[in-house]
């Protein structure tokens, strides 16, 4: 058993019953949690449990990073927590531990924009019950429970001023990350070229011409994500006028 969780099978499927099993685990905590929450726990239990999914989180990240190290397989091109979701996860304790509503209201954007579009479009290779399927899907749909989860537990809900914020913050982590990529001789988040596989970042041209257009979608998904409070803000007017 345990030589099967630590090795490397390549046999993952996109939309193979393994992911589909993922994805509805998924939908099912991220609607259970925050309603069992809500209804069951106390206010200090309700954080006790946001702290135990941002730990959980951020040890999957920082054990994926052990297990390379003793393998003898750590690449610092390739392992170092510096794409989005990796960096999310290993910082979410620190940010987190007192639920922040200026923390959330960039991560909610982050990671419903970024991270959510790795659970329905997993980059990822190895299936159950190898150790990268669970730290994969323990980073990118935590991140989503528990982004959820905070939005709906502590009514931490976004506003139009931080739709702003959060593109602000990620041009703060693409200036960071970009000067790390030129430094190790990396390329997180894709900042000095595009995969060397054939993907989706093909079809927006060149570098930099692929980044620009990322951020243009980055701002359409951040103002998808912001629509279900603004209908919520538009009929609560309607409701005041009325």
């Amino acid at each position: 058993m345990l030589s099967s969780f630590f090795s490397y099978n390549q046999n993952f499927v996109m939309f193979g019953h393994e992911h589909v099993t993922v994805l509805i685990l998924t939908v099912a905590l991220a609607i259970f949690l925050p309603l069992y929450a809500k209804r069951n726990l106390s206010g200090r239990a309700q954080v006790r449990l946001s702290r135990a999914m941002a730990v959980l989180i951020c040890f999957s990240v920082v054990f994926y990073i052990i297990v390379r190290m003793a393998h003898g397989y750590f690449d610092p091109k390739t392992d170092l927590p510096f794409d989005l979701c990796n960096l999310v996860g290993l910082v979410l304790p620190f940010l987190m531990w007192r639920p922040s509503y200026r923390a959330h209201e960039i991560l909610y954007f982050w990671i419903l924009a970024g991270t959510l579009q790795g659970v329905l479009t997993p980059h990822l290779m190895d299936s159950f019950p190898t150790f990268t399927f669970f730290k994969f899907w323990i980073t990118h749909s935590g991140l989503v429970i528990y982004t959820i989860y905070i939005s709906v537990v502590f009514r931490f809900y976004p506003t139009r001023k931080s739709i702003m914020r959060a593109f602000v913050a990620i041009q703060i982590y693409a200036v960071v990350v970009f000067l790390i990529n030129l430094g190790v001789g990396s390329n997180y988040a894709y900042l000095l070229h595009k995969p060397p596989t054939a993907s989706l970042l093909d079809l927006f041209g060149p570098w930099p011409w692929y980044i620009l257009v990322l951020e243009a979608l980055a701002l359409v998904i951040f103002g998808l994500c912001y629509l279900p409070f603004w209908r919520a803000e538009r009929a609560g007017r309607g409701h005041a006028s009325a």
